[in-house]
């Protein structure tokens, strides 16, 4: 019995090793690209089979942006993002409270319909776009971008929301009723306090599919709304390794906050309202 259980101690540890290791190279492989990305944005006079650059600079970050002209392409960025956020937040909603309190026909065929941007190949669901808005000449402006994003936000926003109204509890509903609170002020006093984290969760997440969306925005952007990632794109075409690395690890700063963000603060409970069995 002793040398059985040895054994099998052995096997369970063994089994933690191989484990451990596993998680380790998955970590490693996901991290490597950033590492070499950050090192790039450093580096100078990196060429051939080096492992590590010869000299650290930060004139890469400089001339990202001067050249890149940063500032106003993270302006037009951020604006678009609020846009975005704003009408799928609105949508997010409206709809979330249709999903997730009523019994709509049908329902799963309109999840589907809502969802389509998100499963097809983006060029796709992109070039429609495109040809829909240069006609109605929404290419080029902050609200034409905003609301192609609109496509790939409104989802989640949905998606969230849905599932925060689905848990509140009615009891909660039925007692401000009793209390003389029509259906405004349920919504304002009752309701919205409740449904706040999961409005703020669609928020994170709308806003992150925004400021990371780059098919949408390179077929409906011009020369007065380039983003971020349309902007980091044409320096790789110009041949700006290293100015492009730079502009790369800018782009990803605010994503990483956000995450942060989410993970810290976003619990999945909150996703979902946690109110169910107040």
């Amino acid at each position: 019995m002793t040398l059985l259980r040895a054994y099998l101690r052995g096997l369970r540890e063994g089994w933690f090793i191989l484990g451990y290791t596993l998680l380790l190279c998955l970590t490693f492989f996901i991290a490597a690209p950033f590492l070499m990305i950050v090192l790039r944005s450093v580096g100078k006079g990196w060429f051939g089979r080096l492992w590590l650059p010869p000299q650290l600079t930060l004139d890469w970050y400089r001339w990202a942006i001067e050249v890149g002209n940063i500032p106003e392409v993270m302006k037009n960025t951020l604006i678009i993002g609020a846009i975005a956020v704003a009408i799928s937040t609105i949508i997010g909603i409206f709809a979330g409270w249709a999903f997730g309190r009523r019994h709509l026909p049908g329902k799963e065929i309109l999840m589907a319909i809502i969802l389509l941007p998100r499963m097809i190949p983006p060029i796709t669901y992109a070039l429609g776009v495109a040809r829909i808005f240069y006609t109605m000449d929404l290419v080029d402006t902050y609200f034409g971008v905003a609301l192609a994003h609109v496509s790939v936000c409104a989802p989640y926003a949905i998606l969230v929301l849905s599932a925060t109204f689905e848990s509140l509890d009615e009891r909660v509903l039925e007692a401000a009723a009793v209390c003389g609170a029509n259906t405004l002020k349920r919504f304002f006093y009752v309701v919205l306090p409740l449904i706040m984290p999961g409005i703020l969760a669609s928020m994170l997440f709308s806003f992150t599919s925004s400021y990371n969306e780059f098919t949408l925005t390179l077929l409906t952007y011009g020369p007065h709304t380039v983003t971020l990632p349309v902007r980091t794109y044409l320096a790789v075409g110009d041949g700006y390794w290293e100015i492009t690395s730079a502009m790369a690890v800018i782009m990803v700063v605010p994503s990483l906050f956000i995450l942060a963000t989410i993970q810290r603060r976003a619990k999945p409970e909150k996703l979902v309202g946690g109110f169910k069995g107040v």
